[in-house]
């Protein structure tokens, strides 16, 4: 598989950061100030994937185009040099395969490089006659189309083939990889995003992006609603309530819990609170200092995430690969246990869940991506 990669960068003290991050990820990195020196090695190189820092001249948006309209199946990633939600989201809909976020580190370059390299982009002959000629444009403008159609055709055919069947239909994948809570609307679906640390809200049906709110002062490890309040779960083991005005208004929050909640739901009546380390299960007061009343243990084999309705508490367990229901009067007791299809994908972590009209919805991420998927509810 080819691992050549060009890295598009201005600063000396980035390119010495991001030559050893690439390098240590097993790229074969060719670095190049600025998109007229890549361009002009662009040929010979002949890299899977285009790294770019933002921020830097020319703006993203131009280096995007330019990029798309030399080789455009080539895989374009920007490098954000700071973290923000809606400029990532906004550099996808121009036509970037994915971006990295701030902090550059191994961890967050390495699944969008092999990411790139799985897509692999289609070779693109470049020199300066090409770009000066009429006649040998069209010639590369051919031999693109029948090499991209060749593509196209036996990977089609391969996939028919020997792809399994998928067994999870009702499935959405994300364009951000760490979602932590889920709350389900009448024609939406928000879903809160760590990493990016953003409220992404999506619609319903084809989970097409409504709107992005970006959280640059919080980590959201959760997330749940209530008639009037949005309620997040920071990293620090505080939970903030906040409005369900367009900003999503901070209003309280409350003293630290221990252990750090990472699931929180409410059932009309109380809050729970849940920590998939210790599988403890806590029943709260509603208001703002979500007071403790009980704390149960989780009566199955491994808590993944927990939410709840007005009926049941339900649970993702990857111990028992199952969706597990439990009373809400008596939590240490398990109703029933019913396979869940998802976790065929041995990849899978599901890290949020949310119950509502005769569905339940999960989210988490498997194999580098995040994905957002529902099931019918057992009976």
């Amino acid at each position: 598989m080819q691992n050549t990669v060009q890295v598009i960068c201005a600063s000396e003290k980035d390119r010495t950061l991001l030559r050893g991050i690439f390098a240590n990820i097993g790229a074969d990195a060719v670095f190049a100030a600025d998109m007229n020196d890549a361009l002009a090695v662009f040929e010979k190189a002949r890299p899977a994937a285009v790294f770019f820092a933002d921020g830097e001249e020319p703006p993203a948006e131009v280096q995007l185009r330019e990029f798309r309209r030399v080789a455009p199946f080539l895989p374009i990633v920007p490098l954000l040099k700071r973290r923000d939600a809606h400029r990532a989201v906004g550099l996808m809909k121009a036509g970037a395969f994915d971006c990295v976020q701030a902090p550059w580190t191994e961890e967050a370059m390495r699944p969008v490089y092999r990411k790139a390299l799985r897509l692999g982009g289609t070779a693109v002959e470049l020199d300066s006659m090409a770009l000066r000629s009429r006649r040998r444009s069209v010639a590369l403008a051919a031999a693109l189309f029948f090499a991209f159609a060749g593509f196209a055709g036996g990977f089609y055919y391969g996939f028919k083939r020997f792809s399994p069947r998928a067994t999870q239909p009702h499935s959405f994948r994300l364009p951000y990889a760490h979602p932590t809570g889920i709350v389900i609307r009448e024609s939406s679906v928000l879903i809160s995003d760590w990493y990016s640390q953003g409220l992404y809200e999506h619609d319903i049906k084809n989970f097409g992006i409504r709107r992005v709110t970006s959280l640059p002062e919080d980590t959201p490890v959760a997330m749940a609603a209530s008639p009037d309040s949005l309620w997040l779960a920071e990293a620090d083991g505080t939970l903030q309530r906040r409005l369900l005005d367009a900003r999503y208004t901070p209003v309280s929050k409350t003293s630290r819990f221990s252990p750090t909640p990472d699931s929180v739901c409410y059932d009309g009546l109380y809050f729970w609170t849940a920590d998939s380390r210790t599988g403890s299960v806590t029943k709260r007061m509603p208001g703002d200092a979500l007071t403790e009343l009980k704390t149960y243990k989780y009566p199955g084999g491994k808590l993944g995430a927990l939410t709840c309705d007005n009926r049941f508490l339900w649970a993702a367990d990857p111990g028992w690969r199952a969706l597990v229901k439990m009373s809400l009067d008596d939590p240490e007791k398990v109703l029933s246990r019913t396979d869940l299809k998802g976790y065929a994908s041995k990849t899978l972590k599901i890290t949020a869940v949310a119950a509502k009209d005769g569905k339940v919805w999960f989210a988490g991420e498997d194999g580098g991506h995040g994905v957002a998927f529902f099931e019918n509810e057992p009976k």
